[in-house]
């Protein structure tokens, strides 16, 4: 269904906003559209399958959307990868990296989604992909906020 694309700098060593992202299971303590995150396993070599909770708001969508996802954390890369492995979405995949700029680390996030959605209009795929970018946006940004009151 659609791409969606955020990017965001955060004042912080890649490695330290690394550490922060992967904790998955605080982020319902600071990001508001995150309602639930358990983690099912969580292994050494950074593997992590997770199920979430989201909430979606935008006009008149309002609705709770659940899925669980394998999380590949590249502790060398300072990268994640992550594929859906059941749940709302029909498909859902994408990279997170954590890139150094200057003192400070970009985090670049990238989200290809299909809610599967039969006959859709172009108006409510335009109304999808902005709730995916707005929860995207929202999302790195209560990461960078966290992660700049800790250091």
């Amino acid at each position: 269904m659609g791409i969606v694309k955020s990017e965001i700098t955060v004042d912080a060593e890649p490695r330290k906003v690394f550490d922060i992202a992967r904790e998955v299971e605080k982020y319902p303590e600071f990001m508001p559209d995150v309602k639930d995150i358990k983690v099912l396993e969580r292994r050494d070599d950074g593997f992590s399958r997770v199920a979430w909770v989201a909430h979606a708001k935008v006009a008149s969508i309002d609705k709770d959307i659940k899925w669980v996802e394998d999380e590949n954390w590249n502790y060398e890369t300072l990268s994640n990868k992550f594929e859906l492995v059941e749940g709302d979405y029909k498909h859902y995949s994408g990279t997170w990296d954590f890139l150094p700029e200057g003192d400070g680390t970009r985090m670049v996030m990238e989200i290809d989604y299909d809610l599967g959605l039969p006959l859709i209009g172009p108006l409510i795929v335009k109304l999808l992909d902005k709730i995916m970018q707005n929860n995207l946006d929202g999302m790195l940004k209560a990461i960078k906020e966290r992660t700049e009151s800790i250091t």
